[in-house]
């Protein structure tokens, strides 16, 4: 029965359909329908950590992070596994630096230190990340000298290239839903405008289009390349990632490729409202995978990461604000290897 309500709660969670889904009799939001199906399976086992930090995540996505806190605490101060205390304790420290509250930040940084100073200096560093990535403002791609225009700041991006030497700086093009006949719809052409802005200011740098969700039998990545190729964009700068099927996978596997090809610097191209939490994505994925071969002494070279942001007048702010801030912290966690569903049944971002 409880793995039965956990696939439920899953398949709800991971459901298109985000505002009118039905659950016991009701119609409500997805993440309404998995609180509701996690809730009945913790009724059922009530002393499984796993389900109540699940339930806890459910909270915090919906942006209700009193009643997420209180079940994180619970999940800390109650399981006997120390390994789900600090699990517990991390999404604590998280979540109270979302709200900053830096007295119970430093608070359970401290005791997780006397617990896990591996695990406490990792956290750490992810608070760091988040903050400094979360203090720039977007940098709009713009051909004229950098000015700020209104509470945008625009940068020519010629001058914002010239740090590390060209065969080992990227641009990383982050691709979007195709048209159903598999061309590129306005919010990607957009982004490609942008992106070619900042290929032609640096003709030797090698280009990375990701994306492989199909369309008329066209992946994201396949029609980026095409588009670049169509304006005067050389093949033989373009490499191709088109497995992954969210911002998540698109990191991963990126990261992969960008290793492979020794590039130590990388501006990521999105949309305006996308870019800090794509910054965010690739910098905390490279972390999480940094500290799991620091374990096997296999270390690579970290990549600095910068983004360029399409004009496309869908953030109404210079920062992250509001829901896409909220959105920041979530996927900080998951691609810090804390999953949304942390069921031993399920175990998926």
């Amino acid at each position: 029965m409880i793995k039965q309500l956990i696939e439920s709660a899953f398949l709800a969670y991971r459901s298109p359909n985000r505002t009118h889904y039905a659950c016991n009799q009701t119609v409500g939001s997805n993440l309404d329908a998995v609180r509701y199906y996690l809730e009945q399976a913790i009724d059922l086992n009530p002393k499984q950590t796993d389900l109540r930090l699940t339930l806890a995540n459910m909270y915090s996505f919906q942006g209700d992070s009193e009643q997420a806190l209180a079940i994180y605490y619970d999940c800390f101060t109650q399981t006997p596994q120390k390994d789900k205390r600090i699990v517990s304790l991390c999404y604590l420290i998280v979540w109270y630096h979302y709200l900053s509250e830096h007295k119970r930040v430093d608070d359970h940084l401290a005791y997780l230190s006397q617990i896990s100073p591996p695990e406490a200096r990792q956290v750490k560093q992810l608070l760091q990340t988040i903050e400094h990535i979360l203090a720039k403002p977007i940098n709009y791609v713009q051909t004229a000298p950098s000015q700020r225009v209104g509470t945008k700041m625009v940068c020519p991006a010629s001058s914002c290239l010239e740090d590390t030497e060209p065969q080992h700086k990227a641009i990383i093009i982050l691709g979007n839903k195709l048209n159903d006949d598999g061309t590129i719809p306005p919010m990607l052409l957009e982004r490609l405008k942008a992106a070619l802005t900042v290929i032609n200011a640096s003709p030797e740098q090698r280009i990375f289009v990701t994306g492989g969700l199909a369309q008329g039998g066209v992946t994201e990545a396949v029609a980026m390349q095409q588009w670049l190729i169509a304006n005067q964009v050389a093949a033989d700068r373009i490499t191709l990632e088109y497995k992954a099927t969210n911002t998540l996978d698109n990191a991963a596997f990126t990261l992969a490729q960008l290793q492979h090809q020794n590039i130590e610097h990388a501006y990521l191209v999105s949309a305006s409202i996308h870019v800090h939490r794509c910054e965010i994505i690739f910098a905390a994925t490279q972390l999480h995978q940094q500290f799991k071969k620091q374990q096997a002494h296999t270390l690579p070279r970290l990549i600095h990461f910068d983004h360029f942001a399409a004009n496309d007048g869908l953030s109404p702010h210079h920062s992250p604000e509001g829901k896409v801030r909220l959105d920041c912290y979530i996927d900080a966690l998951r691609s810090f290897g804390l999953p949304a569903f942390c069921t031993k049944q399920i175990t998926l971002a």
